[in-house]
């Protein structure tokens, strides 16, 4: 018998850091993780590139523009998130153009700028892990998460 293929989700996250602070969200009415806090993230669309995504969901969620040559690719993360397979990439800028605003007033209680360091309190997991990884491994930029 052949093996099932899996499906995956891919979604992409911004570590927006200004003077060693990164720009996080606390999540509401998301049915998921909420009270607490993200980066900047969203799916990728069908269709979709992830840098297209990235740049799309900071315009959409705060927004900013964010462009191509201010971006760096710092983590890709396997995750495995209860049996839900995700790839996850993140982005890091130290730029934006633009005045941040709470977009996404239904699912961001607030947003808030905090130190860039490890671990980053009320934050979730799986982001966490990613700064570690970053912050710690810089040179590694493939993370695994949730997997026995």
């Amino acid at each position: 018998m052949e093996p099932k293929k899996f499906e995956i989700r891919c979604a992409v996250h911004l570590f927006l850091i200004v003077d060693n602070k990164v720009l996080i969200e606390k999540r509401c009415n998301r049915d998921y993780c909420d009270g607490q806090y993200d980066v900047i993230a969203s799916h990728i669309l069908g269709g979709e590139d992830a840098i297209t995504a990235i740049i799309r969901t900071a315009k959409t969620e705060v927004n900013i523009e964010i462009r191509l040559e201010d971006l760096e690719i710092v983590q890709v993360m396997h995750q495995n998130s209860e049996g839900v397979e995700y790839i996850n990439y993140f982005f890091r800028s130290n730029k934006y153009y633009g005045e941040i605003n709470n977009n996404e007033l239904e699912f961001c209680e607030k947003l808030e700028w905090v130190d860039f360091k490890y671990p980053i309190e009320n934050i979730m997991e799986y982001i966490n892990i990613a700064i570690k990884n970053y912050i710690e491994n810089s040179h590694n930029k493939f993370t695994f998460y949730g997997w026995n």
